[in-house]
């Protein structure tokens, strides 16, 4: 992996006597997409405001570029941010919004024009510049509200859900603009969503966050076949992986997964856990081991190619839609 680029050593953030991240550790590499994803309420946005200077540091450290940033004014941390909200300027042009911060710094006009030329460029703002956001689409406006954190050319960007406001088919097309342009600027991105279909389909490395903790950090697909605990094993994936309590037992063949049913469920060779062991064993929707016959399965509901079943299974439970691909046991 390439070397820290942003690094948090034993972050801690209080309000008063009530402590909301728990000696957070994660190091995000030069250029990487990473995504903190988690529930409402699970710290991740607080973290992105305290990178960016919105929100004191109780204790440990934040570093950007090998420089701490703790006490550094966020107007000098080199970052910028992108708000779920746009803040866009409404008396002011999509010019002048992308404009204005470059002017209170007081950057050299040919500069400006030359950043904001670029920006539009990339964007595709070009016929837009004269306009106001009242004047503009959702997207549209989310697009002004990044070429402003473009034209400052920062060594990291910041994206506090800003896709949270646009409908569906939107969200997909911009989802798909923000992945290229940071294939394009290579400048290490910091993105919180909620949305695990946003983590997993834009991250190079995703930050699953939970209580205020870290519980997980890894590649996309890395975590969806390998999660660490049942919160991810849960969150992750739509439909939610099924979980089936069980006890690990040997025989001539090798190890497998009884249940209290009486359902043999196999075991891969290099999973872990030791005989007598009890163990949650979880099966992805789409990866069923193929021996899950007896099952009832209701009408379902309909998603794209594919047809999510609520369905009881005679022996273990669970939701076995399709038959192929493997399973894995968890402690």
């Amino acid at each position: 992996m390439a070397e820290g680029y942003v690094e948090y050593r034993n972050l801690r953030k209080s309000f008063g006597g009530l402590e909301i991240l728990h000696g957070v550790d994660l190091t995000i590499p030069e250029g990487a997409f990473a995504v903190l994803v988690g529930p409402s309420g699970c710290g991740k946005s607080t973290l992105l405001r305290m990178t960016a200077g919105l929100e004191d540091v109780t204790s440990g450290e934040i570093n950007i570029a090998g420089r701490m940033v703790n006490n550094v004014h966020a107007k000098n941390r080199g970052i910028a941010m992108v708000f779920q909200s746009y803040a866009l300027y409404p008396h002011m042009s999509v010019e002048d919004n992308m404009s204005f911060g470059l002017k209170m710094r007081k950057t050299p006009l040919h500069l400006i024009t030359d950043r904001i030329k670029r920006a539009a460029a990339i964007l595709k703002l070009g016929p837009m510049l004269d306009r106001l956001p009242s004047q503009l689409s959702g997207g549209q406006r989310q697009r002004v509200a990044m070429g402003r954190a473009l034209t400052r050319e920062p060594e990291v960007f910041l994206f506090d859900e800003p896709l949270s406001n646009l409908d569906a088919k939107l969200r997909v097309e911009m989802r798909a603009e923000i992945k290229a342009l940071h294939q394009r600027l290579k400048t290490t991105t910091i993105y919180v969503t909620h949305d695990q279909i946003e983590a997993m389909t834009m991250a190079d490395l995703v930050v699953v966050m939970h209580d205020d903790r870290i519980e997980q950090v890894g590649e996309p697909l890395a975590i969806y076949d390998r999660p660490a605990n049942l919160f991810v094993a849960e969150f992750l994936g739509s439909p939610a992986m099924n979980l089936i309590p069980g006890t690990i037992a040997q025989d001539a063949d090798g190890r497998f997964v009884q249940t209290e049913a009486g359902l043999r469920l196999p075991l891969e060779p290099e999973a872990n856990g030791t005989v007598g062991q009890a163990v949650v064993y979880g099966i992805r929707p789409e990866k069923p081991d193929g021996r899950g016959r007896g099952g009832r399965y209701p009408p379902g509901h309909c998603v794209g190619k594919d047809r999510a079943v609520d369905g009881q299974h005679e022996a273990a439970g669970g939701v076995l839609p399709r038959r192929r691909g493997r399973a894995a046991a968890r402690r």
